[in-house]
């Protein structure tokens, strides 16, 4: 099975989440809400590579609290990432996320001893909460490409992050799956 990276946000230190406002960790995805044979993952590898390492905190953000949660499935891929962080101006911190993943083309760096490279398009999906923004990010490590769909959503005063890895073509309804569960848990 290839090594690879849950790029995202946050500090990885997985499962359970470590959240700074009182129940935000009670609005990350369960693993009740997961397919059968899933787990939660405790995920250590890194930050992510070049735009994508610091997403949900950009430079001059007011974030006031965060969680995050991994799941992956039994073979490995695929694989989902959430993180959730509350702002305390939401709206204008979810356009500066979004700019930076917009402003992404490409991206570059490594993990573990692992280069990778990637890019990354809009992707073409409904509109969630008050506003969001749907990602498509490909990397390629150790010559096998993942394939990853990424979106950002704003609900009241919290922006979520999720993201599904997978092989490509990765599968669009299943993460749309996910995304609904998530986001009935956002209050």
């Amino acid at each position: 099975k290839p090594t690879t990276t849950l790029i995202g946000t946050g500090s990885l230190t997985g499962v359970p989440a470590v959240p700074s406002r009182t129940g935000l960790s009670s609005e990350l995805l369960s693993i009740g809400q997961m397919p059968t044979g899933w787990s939660i993952e405790n995920v250590t590898q890194g930050k992510g590579i070049g735009c994508l390492a610091t997403l949900l905190d950009p430079n001059n953000t007011k974030q006031t609290a965060k969680a995050e949660v991994y799941f992956r499935s039994r073979s490995g891929i695929p694989a989902v990432g959430e993180f959730v962080a509350s702002y305390k101006n939401a709206q204008v911190d979810f356009k500066k996320v979004v700019a930076i993943l917009a402003g992404c083309k490409k991206v570059t760096g490594t993990s573990g001893s692992h280069s990778e490279t990637g890019t990354v398009k809009p992707l073409t999906l409904p509109p969630y909460g008050n506003a969001s923004a749907p990602f498509s990010v490909r990397i390629t490590s150790q010559g096998k490409t993942f394939a990853y769909d990424y979106l950002i959503v704003r609900k009241g005063n919290v922006v979520m992050e999720i993201e599904e890895l997978n092989y490509p073509p990765a599968d669009v309804n299943q993460f749309q799956g996910f995304v609904v569960k998530a986001l009935t848990r956002v209050k």
